[in-house]
């Protein structure tokens, strides 16, 4: 690791996905998470010059290890990259790569501004103090393990989480912060969830919005929080994760209307926001017990599983 020159924002910078001469395999960008790009990629042997990227990047080696040279600064990094390791890049730096096989990656690309308002938010920086720096081949596995999380969402196209996925995203950032920047001060850690009308408010947005794939950010705004305290204190309040909350709440409302027996399945679940019936079935039966079918068929035999909505306002 070496830290970067002070970085440049006059000069013209590119996006290195959209510069990257092979398609990708997989790619977030018709997803519209916010702050983060993410690409899969199966790279044949090359070298890319590349001006200022207008990103941080993180390269993360998904296959066989491999040689690479890569020079930033005026100065030149080589060595093996094997399975798991990282290469991170801050933006504003031009930089050369050089590697000598075919490779897998995948690129997980973070808009500065989306790190520093985190800095802000999480860590509790001025935003401006922020320096993030260039680390080669490391092997990192917190960023391993958020990073196959959000292949995972990738892989399984029907089944994708805008509020997951960008919490993922935040943690991402907030360990990128803290273990690779010039920050180093340590989160004030909030405690006792939201209030009961926070609380409220956020569910019922969330309620209101069962059919919509709507962002981390909006419930937050809802409540006038970050979304990085929010997302925590939503956790403490009812003991799931917004995305899982999310889920739940669409579980809950699609058993009412099966109970009523008015919809078909498949109709009730792009209702509720599920993407087909199959969707529907693996939340269903995960949470409830039962398939919907069973509700639907006999609704008065089958007892509710799990918290409702109104246990986590009382």
């Amino acid at each position: 690791m070496r830290q970067s020159q002070p970085k440049d924002e006059s000069l013209e910078t590119i996006s290195l996905l959209d510069e990257l001469p092979d398609r990708p395999v997989l790619s977030s960008k018709s997803k519209g998470w916010n702050g983060i790009t993410i690409e899969y990629y199966h790279h044949p042997a090359n070298e890319l010059i590349s001006p200022p990227l207008s990103q941080h990047l993180i390269t993360l080696n998904c296959g066989s290890p491999y040689r690479l040279v890569q020079q930033l600064d005026g100065q030149v990094y080589e060595g093996q990259v094997v399975k798991g390791d990282i290469i991170l890049t801050p933006a504003y730096h031009p930089t050369q790569w050089y590697w000598d096989r075919e490779v897998d990656v995948l690129h997980l690309c973070f808009e500065p501004t989306f790190v520093t308002k985190v800095a802000a938010e999480a860590v509790e920086v001025d935003a401006a103090h922020v320096e993030v720096f260039n680390y080669f081949a490391v092997a990192d596995l917190q960023i391993q393990h958020i990073s196959h999380l959000l292949l995972t969402e990738l892989e399984s196209e029907k089944l994708g989480n805008r509020l997951y996925a960008e919490s993922l995203a935040n943690a991402l950032a907030v360990h990128l912060i803290r273990e690779y920047s010039s920050v180093d001060k340590i989160a004030r850690q909030y405690s006792g969830g939201l209030s009961k009308s926070k609380l409220q408010r956020a569910i019922a947005y969330i309620q209101e919005h069962l059919d919509q794939d709507i962002s981390l950010d909006e419930i937050a705004a809802e409540v006038n929080l970050s979304s990085y305290h929010f997302a925590r204190l939503f956790k403490q309040s009812t003991g799931s994760a917004p995305h899982q909350y999310q889920i739940r709440c669409r579980v809950e409302r699609a058993k009412e209307l099966l109970q009523q027996g008015d919809m078909a399945i498949a109709d009730i679940a792009t209702y509720v926001g599920f993407y087909d019936q199959s969707h529907l079935n693996r939340h269903f039966k995960r949470i409830v017990g039962v398939s919907p079918k069973v509700i639907q068929q006999n609704s008065k035999n089958v007892l509710w599983i799990g918290k409702s909505v109104q246990d986590y306002t009382a």
